[in-house]
């Protein structure tokens, strides 16, 4: 739950606390930074904030541009924060830096973008087959001593996608082996908040929160990948059975579902 905490050093969680220096600049020049050719970055993100950019504007530059070079580990997050960049632009910069939310006009009809499902199928024995549909989520931070705790958030206690099959099977769109880039995951519920959560990275003791990008470890469920059709699909099958629960797909975006019992 929400309660599980990763450790890092403190010294680290300092360092990252520490002022951020902005350098002002009109707002004709900083979207020329923004959307020029060289990739957009932190720092160009955080200027748009200071500039009193509201998120969709923000969201829609991170959208637009050619090339993203986002620093997404703790320490940077929490500089990001600290800087006044709101959690649902924090949660669009990771989307990018992990290889989603490809720029409008690059190329004719839908991408297949590795690791990022353009279409996720669940294949169950009750109900056949059923699209799932992306859900956004929105990210936590919360800052003890010596903790970080971060997770994506996505609203209410319940997919609304239900089966009874414990073994499910998902058809997914990759032009790359999918594992360590697509995963099936489970959903923490929180009925106090009406949502439910997955932790973000793999935190070691006094070793920081490593491959934030990822879900956490207790968080990841093991698939079977196999390749179908003409090589750019799979078909991913969990390698035990599912408790009855909160389940999704995750690749940047949630395709959520529940098991019942």
């Amino acid at each position: 739950m929400k309660s599980r905490y990763a450790r890092i050093a403190v010294a680290g969680l300092m360092l990252a606390l520490g002022a951020v220096s902005i350098q002002l600049l009109t707002p004709a020049t900083a979207f020329a930074q923004a959307a020029g050719t060289a990739a957009m970055t932190n720092a160009d993100v955080v200027k748009l904030a200071k500039l009193g950019f509201g998120s969709e504007v923000i969201k829609a530059k991170i959208d637009g541009a050619p090339a993203v070079d986002f620093k997404v580990e703790v320490d940077d997050l929490v500089k990001l924060k600290s800087a006044g960049v709101s959690q649902d632009v924090i949660s669009e910069m990771l989307k990018r830096a992990e290889g989603g939310g490809a720029p409008a006009g690059a190329g004719a009809g839908p991408a297949v973008i590795p690791g990022n499902p353009a279409d996720v199928t669940l294949v169950t024995k009750d109900g056949g087959n059923v699209h799932l549909r992306g859900v956004a989520g929105t990210m936590s931070t919360t800052n003890a001593f010596v903790t970080v705790l971060m997770h994506y958030n996505y609203p209410g206690v319940a997919a609304g996608v239900r089966t009874h099959d414990t073994r499910p099977s998902f058809i997914v769109n990759s032009t790359e082996q999918p594992k360590g880039r697509i995963y099936i995951v489970s959903l923490e519920v929180d009925n106090g908040d009406q949502d439910r959560s997955m932790k973000l990275g793999n935190s070691r003791f006094w070793g920081g929160m490593k491959n934030l990008g990822a879900p956490d470890k207790d968080n990841q469920i093991d698939y079977d990948a196999v390749a179908i059709g003409n090589g750019n699909q799979w078909k991913l099958t969990p390698t035990k059975d599912l408790k009855p629960g909160e389940y999704g797909l995750y690749s940047g975006e949630m395709f959520d579902f529940g098991v019942d019992k």
